[in-house]
């Protein structure tokens, strides 16, 4: 099967005069699944930024980062539309620098989800209500097999889809990603795109499960 790509398989300009915020951690190198997110928005027209998040970090520390990142990034779009966070990359980076080996994968999820929801209710306080009513989150998923990553998942579908109850009012939609196994960061990238533009609009509360896809059906 051929790899997607989402400039290819959505309308060119799709996404023009749509502000995006990509939250994740800072990589030590290489690309990452942001990474492919963030260009493959900004290819269809999309204007992005980033605020980086460390798990890990005591919550008082995390919240003034984020709050600061957040602001920070409303300074380089106008407002905030949609915001994207990579919790996947997030529960790696926090599972590889946990302490204790013992206690390494619930550590991670415990950062992972805290540092989630930090910055969702950061971006809801500072764009969504304040400045500009209305917005979407997409949440993505760690891919399964690695210890702690279906309540991990469990979490961010749960997040979701309370979200979309607690903020419908205040038109805000939130969708969670499960990879699966065999998924590629373009195939998250040409969702995350198509979750971005107008149709996006009709998805809420939900979780776009990727786990049954089969790498042979081509």
């Amino acid at each position: 099967m051929s790899t997607i790509d989402a400039s290819r398989l959505l309308r060119p300009g799709l996404l023009g005069g749509v502000s995006v915020l990509l939250a994740r951690p800072p990589l030590d190198g290489g690309e990452g699944p942001g990474d492919v997110v963030e260009s493959a928005c900004a290819a269809l027209g999309a204007r992005v930024a980033r605020c980086l998040l460390v798990a890990g970090a005591s919550h008082e520390q995390q919240e003034a980062a984020v709050d600061d990142a957040v602001t920070s990034a409303l300074g380089e779009i106008p407002g905030i539309d949609v915001l994207v966070v990579d919790a996947a990359a997030l529960f790696a980076r926090a599972r590889a620098g946990a302490q204790d080996p013992g206690r390494g994968a619930a550590a991670a999820l415990d950062a992972c989800l805290q540092a989630v929801w930090t910055v969702t209710r950061s971006v809801f306080n500072r764009a969504f209500l304040a400045a500009q009513p209305g917005g979407r989150i997409l949440f993505l998923a760690p891919a399964p097999g690695g210890e702690h990553s279906e309540p991990a998942l469990a979490g961010l579908e749960n997040l979701s889809r309370t979200l979309s109850i607690e903020w419908a009012r205040h038109g805000v939609t939130a969708v969670t990603i499960a990879p699966g196994p065999a998924t590629t960061p373009a195939e998250v990238a040409a969702l995350v795109a198509y979750l971005a533009s107008p149709a996006g609009a009709y998805f809420s509360g939900c979780l776009l499960d990727l786990r049954a896809s089969v790498a042979g059906n081509s």
